[in-house]
């Protein structure tokens, strides 16, 4: 099988530069929530507000709402990327696989129907975001994506492999409005395997066209519309960062030494009532 271009990153949190095709995608992209009492709906795993892992909001479950974050964050350029928004210069000097920009967060950009995306950062941030009443709120709190292989069964089970080792690795904590989130494991699934198509000016900085496909493994939470109002959503997490190693080379695992990435998202959010 011939490989595309292998990518290995994390979309909403700190991310990893590939060892062929070094990009990231979200930061690890992530793990940070905001606060506010939240609205009572059915909840999950004693976590009142959380939509329960096998609901499907938006008409899509949590594991399709893995590739509708990464279709998101890929169609948008680096340089108004909500990903790779930080709010302070120092950060400009993190690591990071694509360029950071400091400036004031816009929950908006990019958002569209009655689901709106919070995504993580590549260092520790706090962001203001205003939002309209009545949305239903998608935040991928860590996760580990990678991209490339045409969509054959060898590749996709190599990927699912490599993503699950490095979440195995994760260490994470969240809390909405001051509550802890618990049992986050049963916010973690792994997407299916999802073609890629790259537009013109893609944040991966890559030509425009078909990529193959796209796995990602990962904690996500989608809540219920918050009530109107003031609310904080918070995380933190450690992962490996475990460099991707090409079978297709004859390297049968990661290089190493691992490295830790650690990262601290806050969302102070401003639920305002919809015209």
């Amino acid at each position: 099988m011939k490989a595309l271009k292998l990518v290995s990153s994390t979309l909403l949190g700190r991310t990893r530069q590939a060892k062929l095709c070094g990009v990231g995608l979200g930061a690890a992209i992530l793990v940070a929530f905001c606060g506010g009492p939240l609205r009572a709906a059915t909840g999950s795993g004693n976590n009142p507000g959380i939509l329960p892992p096998d609901s499907t909001p938006g008409d899509l479950s949590y594991p399709e709402w893995h590739v509708a974050c990464l279709d998101w964050v890929l169609s948008m350029p680096a340089a108004s990327n909500p990903l790779l928004n930080v709010d302070d210069e120092a950060d400009l000097a993190n690591p990071a696989p694509h360029p950071l920009w400091v400036g004031e967060y816009d929950a908006s950009v990019g958002q569209s129907g009655n689901v709106w995306i919070l995504p993580g950062a590549y260092a520790t941030v706090v962001r203001d975001a205003t939002i309209p009443a009545g949305k239903t709120l998608c935040v991928p709190l860590l996760n580990q994506a990678v991209l490339g292989w045409p969509p054959i069964p060898a590749a996709e089970a190599f990927y699912r492999s490599y993503v699950k080792l490095v979440m195995d690795t994760a260490a994470i904590a969240c809390e909405i409005d001051g509550v802890p989130v618990r049992n986050l494991e049963q916010y973690r699934d792994q997407s299916p395997a999802a073609p890629v198509v790259l537009a013109e000016n893609n944040m991966l900085g890559l030509p425009p066209g078909q990529y193959g496909m796209i796995v990602d493994d990962g904690y996500y939470l989608i809540l219920a519309p918050l009530s109107v109002g003031t609310h904080t959503i918070h995380w933190t997490y450690t992962i490996d960062i475990i460099p991707l190693w090409n079978p297709q080379a004859g390297e049968s695992q990661p290089p190493g030494p691992y490295a830790e990435g650690t990262a601290e998202i806050t969302y102070h959010i401003t639920i305002v009532p919809s015209c």
